[in-house]
């Protein structure tokens, strides 16, 4: 009687011991699967990508393309989020948040991300420095340009992968077009805040004003200021030419979107996927730049088309604003030195 007693005991013990280990402690089982699975391969890798372009535009289209190419070439292993419209911040948070880790990619203007690395890289907006589109795809895909800005990125845990075109940087103004110096005497003309931009504007005859973009447009529709550059492409998605009907084709600079990354987090993939993601990228961007570069001609006949005034510059004058801004590359030799300045000017193509 003793003995069952206390085999039914024992039962009893097992029967409690077993049901509190199995309703015990639900959120360590599932953090356990979850890193099982992660390390398994079974989690896919998450992508956030954020930008402050439209969503209708050829940059944020072939963001999410880069999405479908990944489950593609690698099902389960990616998971891309495209944020438009600045929903992750603004330009200086989202470079913010790549090193950071709170997202894992993003594009913006090239000052962006060269305000955090410094004056080497922001080399690639010296003015004039790649005149045309097809400079800037000889000296930045060709030329080693591309490689040069990663190795002036480097040192600041960036990584640029790729570059979109967001297209050469034009004028649009209030009052009139833009053909010399005299011209720009005395207009106010929106940059963003940058040391670079603010010294190719004095030297270009205007006054640069620096203002955030949330302002551009009331301050243009007010006469706060009387211009800005951008590309053909933010005129149009912003329909600038309503309030600003002047346009002039300046092509002072190439204006690119580098692809960033930080370099902790590209280094972290394994090897293989690494590859399929970044051959995913310079897809996207091939296909990007192509679409972007036909799609300036067509904002050129939409603008014209709406009454908006277009001019190109001749040769002439476009030489004579090249001359005005060599104070500027004097400068900027001085603050990067000859070796750094004379890596840059290699990558320009010859003509």
């Amino acid at each position: 009687m003793k003995t069952k007693r206390v085999i039914s005991l024992l039962l009893l013990v097992a029967l409690l011991v077993t049901g509190i280990a199995g309703c015990s402690r639900p959120s360590d089982k599932n953090t356990q699967s979850s890193a099982a699975a992660a390390e398994s391969g079974d989690e896919p890798i998450i992508v956030k990508i954020g930008h402050t372009d439209s969503s209708t535009r050829s940059t944020h289209i072939w963001s999410e393309w880069l999405g479908e190419y990944l489950e593609e070439k690698a099902p389960g292993k990616f998971k891309v989020e495209v944020y438009p419209d600045g929903q992750l911040g603004d330009s200086p948070d989202l470079v913010a948040g790549v090193k950071l880790g709170t997202l894992q990619m993003e594009f913006d203007l090239s000052s962006v991300v060269t305000s955090v690395a410094g004056p080497a890289a922001a080399c690639i907006d010296l003015p004039y420095l790649y005149p045309s589109y097809e400079d800037w795809i000889e000296g930045t895909f060709e030329n080693g340009g591309l490689e040069l800005f990663n190795e002036y990125l480097k040192d600041s845990g960036y990584y640029c992968i790729d570059m979109f075109y967001n297209g050469m940087r034009q004028v649009i103004s209030k009052n009139k077009t833009y053909h010399n110096s005299e011209d720009l005497k005395g207009q106010k003309v929106r940059i963003a805040q940058n040391e670079l931009n603010i010294e190719i504007w004095k030297a270009m005859g205007g006054n640069p004003t620096p203002m955030a973009w949330g302002e551009v447009i009331t301050s243009l529709s007010q006469g706060t200021i009387d211009a800005l550059d951008h590309s053909l492409g933010v005129f149009n998605d912003f329909q600038l030419h309503e309030i600003a009907p002047y346009i002039t084709l300046t092509n002072h600079a190439s204006s690119p979107f580098p692809v960033i990354c930080s370099l902790e987090w590209i280094n972290s993939l394994p090897q293989d996927l690494r590859e399929i993601f970044e051959e995913g990228v310079h897809k996207a961007c091939e296909q990007q730049r192509n679409e972007e570069r036909a799609n300036e001609l067509k904002y050129i006949e939409r603008f014209r088309s709406e009454g908006a005034v277009v001019e190109e510059l001749t040769e002439e004058e476009i030489e004579a604003f090249k001359q005005a801004v060599q104070p500027v590359y004097d400068m900027w030799r001085q603050k990067v030195g000859d070796e750094v300045m004379d890596k840059w000017l290699a990558t320009v193509p010859k003509h």
